[in-house]
């Protein structure tokens, strides 16, 4: 978090960038992405979750900061990851009757 006690963006892009070099499949999945970004705030397992969870990234802040990155064209998603995205997305338009 950052001194005034809200998230620091610019440290969670850097934890983002950071396990995404070391491992690109954070692109990918959204569970392991939280796993490095938490681990890399410092998890604490003698913790109980809750502990934990009050002062970790929330998951949306994680993931639309990926989102972010990714829009930005600073990390990068498999194909299979976008294709799959794609399709979702048509699958979801044409449901929603704008096909």
């Amino acid at each position: 978090m950052g001194a005034d006690g809200g998230i620091n963006s610019d440290n969670i892009r850097a934890k983002i960038r950071k396990a995404y070099y070391k491992n690109n499949k954070v692109a990918d999945d959204d569970a392991l992405l939280l796993n490095e970004v938490w681990k890399a705030s410092g998890w604490d397992n003698s913790k109980t979750l809750l502990q934990n969870l009050r002062v970790m990234p929330s998951p949306e802040t994680i993931r639309r900061t990926r989102q972010k990155l990714v829009a930005e064209g600073l990390i990068k998603p498999s194909a299979t990851a976008t294709d799959r995205r794609y399709a979702t997305w048509k699958r979801v338009r044409k449901e929603l009757g704008y096909e």
